[in-house]
């Protein structure tokens, strides 16, 4: 970041957009209406002459949207009436089994929740059942501002910033169209300050502290226009809670459908302090370091995340997702107590380091740093531990069911504070070598190896705190919308289980608790990362090199279900799902490992131009192969892992950018400043598409999870991406190459066997620099981002139990082009 000087420099700038500039959207019948402003500046300058410099930045955003083109399929007219005659597939009653006469629903049959949903859900645009239409107007506000001071004194160098954004996007709640509702409504501030402090003892011995703050603080609003109980199910929400008297939630979701996902109401208050203490050393040939660092981290979360209820249909009572959503039986029903959190822990790093300079050729730096992991710990004792064997009963709550055990300050036998053992063997050696081929020195040989440890996020542990008793969460599968827990024989066990105050000890337990919690010997990830790169410099300013790049990871998160449901051949159904559960009297039992692994391995090439004679270039490409190793599908089987293609895998990447000043022309005055000056810059990126698997998109192996699909018919099911747009949004991957898994078995197809589009965009600006006065210069900016109006689409559908299965129906964010017009002036 910039500094003061000992003249005052600064500037100021202003972009816009303008919907009426850029090019429609794909899939959108009209144009957009997005007005984006940006402006802001910075100046610098002296407080004390040579010694004392002041800097600061200010920025302030604003944005006004529509979002167009958005498309879900939704229930026809005729479904409506409970007509599903046009439906091929034979459809049953999912609770007497028995077949519908002409696929028809009988009117009492038809959900009361489901009609009053219907009132806010428009009839489809299309015969065949889809829906182009508007978002909810979105605006966002967003200021920034930065200021950072620099002082020298004798030996020692001071220099502290403070930075801060605020950033507010109002909740707009729907009122005619809920699948209009946006899930990002949100209001979020950001503070950070760093001091630091360098002391030159000697020429030789060099100090710096560092001490650090960052802050977060904001949460979520609901963009719900009404909860599942007013539309008439018997859902006890957080808008019923005394303590929290939160607007609802909506999450409901049909298999190639629609999606109703409004906002939840969420409050966070999360950061760090750091201090970090370096000591450089120069003794000869060599430069040692060494140091340390403590990062103090905390996470208070209020978050009524599940709290409101959220359903599924996937079609497996029927035989079709909609017609599930018409009758009123979900798949599956969720609700959970909330996710309330205060977590504090610290995190140590200690670390040496050599850089040798061993002769004129070669320089090697050899390092070692030490990461021991100690868990963060929730203040409250928020913290679950599980015995599957059923052996172990909780002291802490005694009326808690056998096998749930809990940390805290004062834990159970068996369950560690954090919930996860300290590591303290996490050791990282760093190598690396740089060494002059030719005595010109034009051609170097580098290479490097290194292990690295990544502590997780504070927020990767939500998931302890809605267990029982802080927030239990229940799944109910084949459940009634109007009531779920009577039509599954249960009492309702809400409001008692909702946070967010932990109980004392004579916490009561209701049934069939989900439970989710870490393995004791659970690690951070560890990464391995090796690389050899030989690079050579053509003439003065030009430069290429080839290089091997590649890292391996262990100890990634993995979660193994420890509650699978029993296949019992000619007695397993989705509704008794829980009946068939190894433990019956717990729901899914979540329980994270860490034994996933990934691998990545590539050859980079580059070349590169710096800037002179008016001209830069730059430009790469990467081809490379990133394989992930997870569990299987079998949740009995534990021995059993699978390697397969990456998620993230991008096999072919390549990316140029140039900038290309006009020549200048011998003018002078206004001629000058007009016709000199011009500067063009381009950015291109053309990368392969992402990889993903095909879904059957229900349980039929009856364990309590989704099926991957069959694979038939040999060969591959990928098609040409050289077709037409509309053929490709048709049938994106061969669908004929899947069917359902029988009833009883898990698909055979593998993890990410079809690729989806690939992704092209160049962006262009046009600048023209003017030079009013001798101090003041004015710049004028017009940028075209994705200027050749490439459409770049999202993944199909991959679900084989969708109406949609293998079309696309979205694209990526900007993936028209856009145009954006700016002036900045600096002095």
């Amino acid at each position: 970041m910039k500094s003061g000087t000992n003249d005052i420099h600064g500037s100021g700038f202003h972009f816009i957009r303008d919907g009426s500039l850029n090019s429609r959207q794909f899939f959108a019948p009209t144009q957009d209406t997005l007005k984006r402003n940006q402006s802001g500046g910075s100046i610098g300058g002296p407080i004390l002459r040579s010694k004392l410099f002041y800097f600061g930045t200010f920025q302030a955003t604003r944005v006004r949207s529509q979002p167009e083109g958005l498309v879900q399929f939704v229930p026809t007219e005729a479904m409506r009436r409970g007509d599903f005659s046009a439906v091929s597939a034979r459809l049953v009653d999912p609770v007497t089994r028995q077949p519908l006469v002409n696929n028809q629903i009988p009117a009492n049959r038809l959900s009361p929740v489901a009609q009053y949903f219907l009132r806010y859900i428009p009839l489809p645009s299309a015969p065949d059942g889809r829906l182009t239409f508007q978002g909810t107007p979105l605006r966002q506000v967003d200021n920034q501002l930065m200021a950072k001071l620099d002082y020298t004194v004798g030996k020692h160098q001071f220099n502290g910033r403070y930075f801060f954004t605020d950033y507010d996007e109002p909740a707009e709640i729907p009122t005619d169209n809920l699948l209009a509702g946006s899930n990002q409504a949100k209001a979020v501030r950001v503070q950070n300050v760093s001091i630091n402090h360098t002391v030159a003892a000697s020429p030789t011995l060099l100090f710096n502290s560092t001490f650090g703050m960052n802050r977060q603080r904001g949460g979520s609003t609901s963009t719900a226009p009404f909860g599942f109980r007013e539309a008439g199910a018997n859902v006890i929400g957080p808008e019923d809670h005394p303590a929290i008297e939160s607007p609802p939630e909506l999450i409901v979701s049909v298999t190639g459908g629609f999606s109703i996902n409004t906002n939840h109401l969420g409050d966070f208050d999360r950061g760090d302090f750091t201090f970090r203490h370096v000591v450089t050393k120069i003794a000869g040939r060599h430069e040692l370091r060494f140091g340390g660092e403590a990062v103090h981290v905390r996470n208070h979360l209020i978050n009524t995340f599940q709290m409101a209820g959220r359903v599924a249909f996937n079609g497996s009572l029927s035989g079709h997702p909609m017609a599930d959503f018409m009758f009123g039986r979900t798949s599956e029903f969720r609700q959970g107590g909330g996710e309330f959190k205060d977590l504090r822990g610290t995190r140590w790093g200690f670390f040496v380091q050599d850089n040798w300079t061993a002769n004129q050729r070669m320089t090697l730096n050899l390092g070692l740093r030490w990461d021991p992991y100690i868990s963060p710990y929730d203040r409250e004792g928020r913290v679950i531990c599980f015995d599957s064997t059923l052996q172990s009963q909780s002291v802490r709550y005694p009326n808690a069911p056998r096998g749930l055990l809990y940390g805290g300050d004062a834990p159970d036998p068996g369950c560690p504070k954090a919930g996860v053992e300290p590591v303290w063997t996490n050791f990282g050696p760093r190598m690396g070598l740089a060494y002059r081929l030719t005595n010109d020195g034009r051609t170097m040989l580098r290479s490097g190896f290194g292990i690295f440890y990544t502590p997780e996020r504070t927020g990767a542990s939500n998931s302890q705190s809605n267990t029982a008793p802080f927030g239990a969460t229940f799944t109910l599968n084949d459940a009634d919308w109007a009531d779920p827990f009577a039509s599954k024989g249960l009492p309702n066990p809400f409001p008692a289980q909702f946070g967010p105050d932990v109980p004392g000890p004579e916490a009561q337990f209701a049934p069939i608790n989900n439970v989710s919690y870490w393995a004791p010997d659970r690690k951070i990830p560890r990464t391995m990362t090796y690389s050899v790169r030989l690079e050579r410099q053509f003439w003065s300013n030009w430069m290429a090199g080839i290089a091997y790049v590649g890292n391996r990871v262990d100890r990634l998160n993995s979660g193994r279900a420890e509650n699978p449901a029993m296949y019992i051949p000619g007695a397993s159904t989705v509704g008794n799902t829980q009946q068939r559960r190894v433990l019956p009297n717990f729901g899914p039992v979540q329980r994270t490992e860490s034994s996933d692994k990934s691998s990545y391995n590539s050859l980079q090439f580059n070349a590169e131009k710096r800037f002179s004679h008016g001209f830069s270039l730059l430009t790469n490409y990467v081809w490379s192969k990133t394989l992930e190793t997870t569990r299987g599908q079998d949740p009995f089987d534990l021995t059993a892992f699978e390697t397969a293609i990456h998620s993230d895998d991008i096999p072919h990447n390549f990316k140029f950018s140039g900038i290309w000043e006009l020549p200048r022309a011998p003018l002078s005055g206004v001629a000058d400043k007009v016709i000199n000056g011009w500067q063009l810059n381009a950015v291109a990126v053309w990368q392969s598409g992402f990889p993903f698997g095909v879904s059957a998109g229900r349980d039929n192996a009856l364990r309590g999870s989704t099926d991957r699909a069959n694979f038939v018919g040999g060969g591959s099911a990928q098609l040409s991406d050289g077709r037409s747009h509309a053929e490709m949004i048709q049938q994106w991957f061969d669908t004929s190459k899947f069917q359902m898994n029988p009833i009883g078995t898990f698909g055979n197809s593998g993890r990410n066997i079809v690729r989806g589009p690939r992704y092209f965009n160049t962006d262009f600006g046009l600048l023209k620099d003017i030079q009013a006065t001798d101090q003041v210069g004015v710049q004028f900016r017009a940028e075209a981002f994705n200027v050749f109006n490439n459409v770049n689409f999202r993944l199909p559908d991959s679900n084989l139990s969708s109406s949609q299965f293998g079309r696309i129906t979205q694209v990526v964010a900007d993936s028209q082009r856009i145009i954006q017009l700016g002036v900045k002036v600096t002095f």
